[in-house]
């Protein structure tokens, strides 16, 4: 099993600003957290940073702390009336980058006390900071041993994943002038990311060959539609011959056929059942390449429960007596507190329950569009490849903008939009509307519920 710990940056740097206000002496926090349990591995996703006062300390110094037991019970209650999992946080003034012994020794018991005042929760974990990108956590388990957190997700205007295995494998040549762009360290988080792909039509088959050819270590493709030969101008890694075959099966082959290395898992069901949308909740990335309303809905809660930013993105083209009248594109990046796709208009309520109704009860769904209540369906939509393409590519660059800053220190929007028949490219930030789901606090890091994203799911047949 591993373990892992996902924070917004809002709040690791509001944790960094009270742990090194000075470098004088240990300052310590909690940290309250809901979870994500799959079969591999347990995420803690922080819900809030809670300072130990100067009041609550005893005693502290440049290697050493102690705190009044009133201060941590007080907050352990509370972990335990809202079934979170607990993290004791301190820093290490002195650099020292690990526990120490001392560490051990306490933490061992302390963690014994945790235990037995807070029930229903999988793990509770501590964390020690030495510098901002120096953390290093483990999980204390119930029967007093502990084990390393893998790595450390700070999710927000850019993206850090601190990872505890600093792995010394040189790597292959042919990666050699991305490393000289973005340096090895870079390389060896984009080895170790695991980054799904919701529909492998235009936009998805064009993410997935760059983020292979990035050298990205796992891709969880999911897409339920068999490939039909007229898509076969705007599909990577396609061919006149693969009519009939699983979408998955043709990007899983290129992979193959590129050869560096990515692990390629399959998904042939769409992410409306709960089954594949929970396998979504094991990447640290999604880029969202459905162009559904139903899906995308989904998708814009899975951000907000799990802390996981989905790149949305998708093209319209309008014509009239086979001339185009206007050609857009768009990359939008979801995380909470920003603009959802609801909040932008992107998708609407009416469209989601026409789609999810003709799924789950077509019969119904025609009786009610023909009494008006719901929407028709689209026809489907017209795509040429280099527009596509273009979108796919921007939303890559996106990714790689989180995650080094290539765009500069200053660049903060969270949605790109191309307007290919004017030459334009726009950009824009937006919060949340007040009164809409993402931003919600209740909702930021709430992981496993039940039901699954508080949906009601269609039938898994």
């Amino acid at each position: 099993m591993e373990y892992s710990i996902t924070i917004t940056e809002n709040d690791y740097q509001k944790l960094l600003s009270h742990l090194f206000v000075d470098r004088i002496k240990e300052r310590a926090a909690y940290l309250l957290c809901r979870f994500a349990v799959s079969e591999s591995e347990i995420r803690l996703l922080v819900r809030e940073v809670i300072p130990v006062i100067n009041e609550d300390i005893i005693e502290s110094s440049f290697t050493h702390m102690s705190i009044k037991s009133a201060s941590y019970v007080k907050t352990i209650k509370r972990a335990r009336d809202s079934k979170h999992s607990f993290i004791f946080v301190h820093s290490h003034p002195s650099g020292s980058i690990n526990h120490s012994t001392q560490d051990d020794m306490e933490e061992r018991n302390f963690f014994h006390t945790v235990y037995k005042r807070v029930e229903g929760v999988p793990v509770h974990a501590s964390l020690v900071i030495s510098d901002s990108d120096k953390p290093i956590a483990r999980v204390w388990l119930n029967n007093g041993t502990n084990s390393p957190v893998s790595v450390i997700r700070v999710i927000g205007d850019r993206f850090h994943f601190f990872s505890n295995n600093n792995e010394a494998n040189p790597y292959p040549h042919f990666f050699d002038r991305q490393i000289r762009i973005f340096g090895e360290e870079m390389q060896k988080t984009l080895k170790k990311l695991k980054i799904g792909i919701v529909g492998l039509g235009g936009t998805g088959s064009a993410v997935a060959e760059q983020l292979i050819r990035l050298g990205v270590g796992t891709l969880y493709i999911f897409d339920p539609e068999i490939f039909d030969t007229t898509n076969v101008n705007r599909v990577y890694g396609s061919s006149v011959s693969d009519g009939g075959k699983n979408k998955t099966e043709i990007i899983e082959r290129l992979a193959n056929q590129i050869g560096l290395g990515t692990i390629i898992k399959t998904f042939n069901k769409s992410i409306s059942h709960s089954s594949t949308i929970n396998e979504l909740k094991k990447c640290d990335i999604v880029f969202g390449c459905t162009d559904d309303h139903w899906g995308r809905s989904i998708l814009c809660r899975l951000a907000i429960y799990y802390y996981i930013p989905i790149f949305d993105m998708g093209v319209k083209i309008n014509s009239k007596d086979s001339l185009i009248t206007s050609i857009q594109g768009r990359t939008t990046v979801l995380l909470p507190n920003h603009a959802c796709l609801l909040c932008r208009d992107q998708i609407n309520p009416k469209m989601i329950s026409s789609e999810s109704l003709e799924a789950t009860n077509p019969i119904e769904a025609k009786k009610k569009r023909k009494e008006g209540y719901l929407p028709e369906l689209p026809d489907t939509a017209p795509s040429v490849i280099p527009f596509t393409t273009m979108v796919a590519s921007t939303s890559v660059i996106e990714f790689l903008h989180r995650m080094t800053g290539l765009l500069g220190d200053t660049r903060k929007t969270n949605e790109v939009i191309h307007l290919f028949d004017q030459a334009r490219i726009g950009k824009n930030s937006r919060e949340s509307k007040e009164e809409c789901f993402c931003g919600n606090s209740k909702l930021f890091g709430l992981g496993d519920v039940n039901p699954f994203l508080d949906i009601t799911w269609r039938n898994e047949n």
